[in-house]
C-alpha cells in the first residue's frame, strides 16, 4: 500500500522580491511624478474605452499617496468591477507600494490557506505585481491626455 504526503508547503514571504517590486514600480512611476506635482490629476486613455484618472490623495514631505482608478468602462460590462490601486510612493527610498486594492486596505504579506476573504497566499506581492504589469500596459499602449 502506497502512502502520499498531502501536506502543502507553507508560502514563504520574500520582503527582498517585494522590495525590488517596489522599486521597479517606483521608477515606471517616475516619469508622472512632475505632472501629479504641477496638477493633482490627469486621465490615461488605452484605447478608445479603457481610461484611468491617476490622482494625488495625499502628499507629505517623504511620501505621496495616488489613486488610479478605471473610468466609465463598466458601463459598456454590466457587473465588471473598476479597477482602483492607492499607491503610497516612499520618495526618500525610491519605493512605490500597493497600500489599497478595490478597496481592500492593509493587506498581509501572507495570508492562510482557506481564509474567508478567500485572498490567496501571496496577495500582496500579487497586488504589486499587477501594478507593474499596469505601468508596462501604460508605457506600451497608454496616451495620457493634457
Amino acid at each position: 500500500m502506497m502512502t502520499t504526503n498531502l501536506t502543502r508547503k507553507r508560502y514563504q514571504f520574500d520582503l527582498a522580491a517585494l522590495q525590488r517590486l517596489a522599486a521597479s514600480n517606483y521608477v515606471g512611476l517616475q516619469p508622472w511624478l512632475a505632472d501629479l506635482e504641477a496638477r493633482q490629476s490627469f486621465v490615461v486613455k488605452i484605447g478608445r474605452q479603457l481610461c484611468f484618472t491617476v490622482t494625488v490623495i495625499q502628499q507629505a514631505p517623504f511620501t505621496t499617496d495616488i489613486r488610479i482608478a478605471q473610468q466609465a468602462f463598466t458601463k459598456s460590462l454590466p457587473g465588471l468591477r473598476a479597477t482602483q490601486l492607492e499607491v503610497r510612493l516612499y520618495h526618500d527610498v525610491r519605493l512605490a507600494e500597493v497600500i489599497s486594492c478595490q478597496g481592500v486596505a492593509q493587506l498581509r504579506a501572507r495570508y492562510d490557506i482557506p481564509n474567508p476573504s478567500m485572498f490567496q497566499a501571496n496577495e500582496k506581492q500579487q497586488v504589486n505585481q499587477f501594478l507593474r504589469d499596469w505601468i508596462q500596459l501604460i508605457r506600451t499602449h497608454g496616451l495620457q491626455e493634457a
